[in-house]
């Protein structure tokens, strides 16, 4: 008779996706946003570019890097009009160049008390708040709400906590949010795609009712930021993910359509009522020109810009700076044009070649041994992700089709892709890419296609990618050494590859999250307060001799930087970016430019001495200028002004009481009048 043994007891170790974890474990992560978030606040840090407006900004504020020139929506219109907004008890309306504008509509509108702001938190804090922290909650929020989305959604996905972390932080901080800041909707998307599976998953109704809450409200806070390209792109995203994930654990429809029935009526009835509310100016900002009757087409994108993510490093130095000086034509002249997120395409077909096989090898074994399908309450027999993996890389070669291919105005309309600009599926197209890397680090064996040939093979083709990229990017190629750029491509892409590799998983997607921190801190500024801005010499001064509080409204004369400099100290500019036009006011100001006039548009206004003069010029793209009299009886009786600030003397103008001449705003002597109506 043989010895008796013990039995033998294998442990499971944290991130066994079939571990059964403590609640305590998926709270560290958030926890440690949540902490970063506070600590960002109170410390009145901010990644703004305000610095611009101060001729020594270290003086000002700025702790590390330099303002971006392109950020001037940044700081030339949202900063500015947040604090203007702000400072002024945060009205529903207020005049952003030539119209009373409903600021909870408006793009770069400012801060409001409209109930809507319930589903705006990255306003929360100039709520709560004084403007300055409220800033930085503006700021650094987007960032932390992408952050909990992100790991929410993937940890659902894989079980894994301390994957999801990494993962989280590697699809938060990619170039192109580093860029064009869109972190906000993705936090958003990826929190409703979150709730609504955990919704479907959870054992408790009412706990699934509950997060089907969330969901709506998530996607109604996503709904309402405002840009359809990425609103809609990144919908599409979460309802591929949501839906492969539905298939493969092979959820009970009644509890997906209930759930989801929820959310969707959850988030059109908050919809409904906003778009009701707030229907005027939604329905000017729809009848302008641009962006209301913008409808794009496919084709055209850049193969260079949509592979070129591991390049982020040299985008901020001197080749970044050459962008536009080669390429044909410069056809992206800044660097957000430039920017992408992390597509690593050679690592992304073999996920796809593996998903296919498993799918094709369990429906082969299923047929010809009779195996059960697996039942959904068994930890061990979770079903490979198969559908997780391949409805998203489905909507990312749909992405891609529309991006390069000179497709039928007809699909466009049919899939509504008409609204997303091909030099727009970046971001979704990138976010998709992230989901289904997490999604193949829950295959349970590792195909044949995941060896180390294939996963080398997949480095290297990432790294003579990337050297091409840098090849072809409209800017000098001559700065971008050819060996770093093909390690950035091997590195960025063989990091992803190693994911594949489950002993390798958490120190791989660890140096994603380091890498993608490393070329995101490598671009944005940090900035402590606001005094760039409230310091100006022009801010204070107007502080010192006008009051916003009588009546805040102001023509400005003279570039944008002079429009921020006057909405930041608290006043309304009637000049510089109009979001939607008043097409009553502008059809008497200039009845034969509707072209011009009738679109999202930047003015800088020049003075005219006719009294009933107004001409619109194209300076460039949207940017025009105003000839118009500072006494223009159409301004007067419509906006009815208080202040002047000008560039230049305006002592001729009878409805122009002289008050003070501001000196050390840069090279320019500005001149403050008071308004008084020609009436």
């Amino acid at each position: 008779m043989p010895p008796l043994r013990s039995p033998r007891i294998r442990s499971r170790s944290a991130d066994d996706p079939r571990s059964p974890l403590p609640a305590w474990r998926w709270l560290i992560f958030p926890g440690i946003v949540l902490v970063m978030l506070v600590s960002m606040v109170a410390a009145d840090l901010n990644g703004s570019s305000i610095g611009a407006f101060s001729e020594s900004p270290s003086e000002h504020g700025l702790l590390l890097g330099h303002p971006l020139g392109v950020r001037s929506d940044e700081y030339l219109l949202e900063t500015p009009n947040a604090l203007s907004s702000a400072q002024q008890g945060m009205p529903t309306s207020a005049w952003i160049g030539l119209a009373d504008v409903d600021q909870a509509v408006a793009a770069g509108g400012g801060p409001t008390l409209d109930w809507s702001t319930s589903l705006k938190p990255q306003d929360w804090g100039f709520v709560l708040l004084d403007p300055s922290h409220g800033l930085s909650w503006n700021w650094w929020f987007p960032f932390a709400v992408c952050l909990w989305g992100t790991f929410a959604l993937i940890g659902l996905i894989t079980r894994r906590p301390g994957l999801s972390a990494v993962l989280a932080i590697a699809a938060t901080f990619t170039p192109y949010s580093a860029w064009w800041m869109p972190d906000l909707l993705v936090g958003f998307a990826a929190l409703a795609g979150a709730a609504i599976i955990g919704a479907w998953t959870t054992s408790s109704r009412v706990a699934a009712a509950l997060l089907s809450v969330a969901a709506a409200c998530s996607a109604g806070a996503l709904a309402l930021v405002l840009y359809p390209p990425w609103q809609y792109s990144l919908a599409l995203v979460i309802v591929a993910i949501c839906l492969g994930f539905a298939l493969d654990r092979r959820i009970a429809w009644r509890r997906v359509l209930w759930t989801s029935g929820i959310a969707i009526a959850g988030a059109a009835a908050v919809l409904s009522v906003w778009i009701v509310q707030h229907s005027a100016a939604a329905a000017a900002v729809a009848g302008t020109y641009y962006p209301g009757q913008r409808r794009t087409v496919a084709g055209g994108g850049s193969l260079a810009v949509i592979t070129g993510a591991p390049l982020n490093f040299w985008m901020v130095g001197d080749a970044g700076a050459s962008l536009g000086a080669g390429g044909e034509g410069g056809q992206f002249s800044n660097l957000s044009e430039a920017a992408s997120s992390w597509i690593p395409f050679p690592v992304l077909a073999l996920v796809v070649a593996a998903a296919i096989g498993l799918a094709w090898r369990d429906r082969r074994r299923r047929r010809a041994a009779g195996v059960p399908v697996p039942s959904r309450g068994a930890d061990d027999q979770v079903p490979e992700p198969v559908w997780t993996i391949l409805l998203p890389a489905g909507l990312i070669a749909l992405l891609l089709a529309w991006t390069f291919l000179p497709l039928p105005s007809w699909f466009g309309v049919i899939t509504q892709l008409q609204r997303v600009q091909p030099s727009r599926t970046t971001l979704a197209i990138g976010f998709a890419s992230v989901l289904m890397m997490a999604a193949a680090t829950a295959v349970r064996s590792s195909p044949r296609v995941w060896s180390w040939p294939w996963l080398g093979a997949a480095a290297v083709i990432g790294a003579v990618g990337t050297v091409w990229s840098a090849e072809n990017l409209p800017w000098n190629a001559e700065l971008v050494p050819t060996t770093l750029a093909a390690l950035s491509g091997f590195v960025l892409t063989g990091l992803f590859a190693l994911l594949l590799w489950k002993r390798w998983a958490i120190p791989a997607a660890a140096g994603l999250a380091v890498y993608a921190f490393v070329s995101w801190s490598l671009v944005n500024p940090l900035q402590q307060g606001i005094a760039p801005l409230s310091d100006d010499p022009l801010v204070r001064e107007l502080h010192s001799v006008a009051d916003a509080g009588e009546n805040p409204r102001t023509l400005v004369f003279g570039d944008l930087a002079t429009v921020a400099r006057a909405r930041a100290a608290g006043f309304q500019s009637v000049s510089g970016t109009t979001p939607y036009p008043d097409a009553q006011l502008m059809g008497e100001l200039a009845p034969a430019q509707e072209e011009l006039w009738n679109n999202y548009a930047q003015y800088e206004w020049t003075p005219d001495p006719d009294p009933s003069a107004a001409r619109i010029e194209r300076v460039t793209g949207s940017l025009m200028q105003l000839s118009i009299s500072p006494c223009n009886p159409v301004v007067a009786e419509r906006a009815d002004p208080a202040w002047v600030v000008s560039e230049t003397s305006l002592e001729d103008y009878e409805c122009l009481v002289p008050l003070t001449q501001v000196d050390g705003v840069g090279d320019a002597t500005l001149h403050i009048y008071r308004f008084e109506s020609p009436r």
